[in-house]
């Protein structure tokens, strides 16, 4: 049965298009020569070091994006389009096939079945309002881990879902429709958007009401052939809280730290 799953997914994947890779080759082999003093190899493997785990905080991000949207959704990216979204996303980020082929198997393995989605509020580090999403099969872990959060913050649980208004965002390009961007952003504002920006490099992004989320995305992709990189719900401030360049870092910190749970999906907050 695994096994069948396995070939299942990895025929999905294939159908999924990549639109963009990163290279991460290089041609030749590195020489280096040792020098008194310091070491030039100490300087590039901590550079590495760093390099490794941002990229596997990256990736540990997108493998619950792939979770949620295959949990929510199920795991045939042709009917799901957050899925399809989230793989081409893993892919353009130089995600292994085997992270994806992993996150899709959880998502649908029977151990996973009686997970669900639920989200926590709560005043965190310098009186800033989070929103926390969670994906959790154990809601008395989840729960648990949260208030250790927020209490090392010197906050609490508590509410502050009036402070954000959920939407939904869409960032997509003309794919090989040729479309200029006053043509875009036409058939944007056609499909229902509230909002939208010139990113740069082709590249549109969309706010509209999360409820809308789904048949927007299905009108670009479907209806305008346009290709669409990414597609997720938000909390948008319609309070926030000013802090200082220092207080900013400390508080990105510790949402960082947040994040970093295996149940928490994503946090947000309201620092202007």
């Amino acid at each position: 049965m695994l096994s069948r799953i396995s070939q299942s997914i990895s025929v999905q994947l294939s159908s999924v298009p990549c639109a963009g890779q990163l290279s991460n080759g290089c041609s030749g082999l590195l020489q280096l020569k040792r020098h008194s003093g310091h070491s030039r190899w100490s300087k590039i493997r901590r550079s590495k070091g760093v390099s490794d785990v941002r990229k596997g905080q990256l990736f540990a991000t997108l493998s619950k994006d792939i979770l949620r949207a295959a949990k929510e959704g199920g795991s045939d990216v042709k009917f799901n389009l957050r899925l399809a979204t989230a793989i081409r996303q893993a892919k353009q980020a130089d995600m292994p096939k085997e992270n994806i082929e992993r996150a899709i198997k959880r998502a649908i393995s029977k151990e996973y079945s009686n997970a669900e989605q639920l989200v926590y509020e709560g005043l965190g580090l310098h009186g800033a309002a989070l929103i926390v999403e969670c994906l959790t099969d154990n809601k008395n872990r989840t729960v648990h881990s949260l208030r250790s959060k927020f209490n090392h913050m010197g906050g609490s649980m508590t509410p502050v879902g009036y402070m954000f208004d959920k939407k939904g965002r869409i960032w997509f390009t003309c794919g090989s429709t040729n479309d200029s961007m006053d043509t875009m952003m036409e058939n944007a504002i056609e499909a229902g958007a509230e909002d939208i920006a010139d990113l740069g490099e082709g590249k549109v992004e969309i706010i509209c009401g999360f409820s809308s989320l789904q048949a927007i995305t299905k009108l670009l992709t479907e209806n305008n052939k346009y290709v669409v990189e990414l597609m997720e719900g938000m909390y948008v401030p319609n309070t926030t809280v000013a802090l200082n360049e220092e207080q900013a870092t400390e508080l990105e910190t510790a949402v960082n730290d947040m994040e970093s749970l295996d149940d928490v999906i994503k946090v947000h907050w309201n620092m202007a």
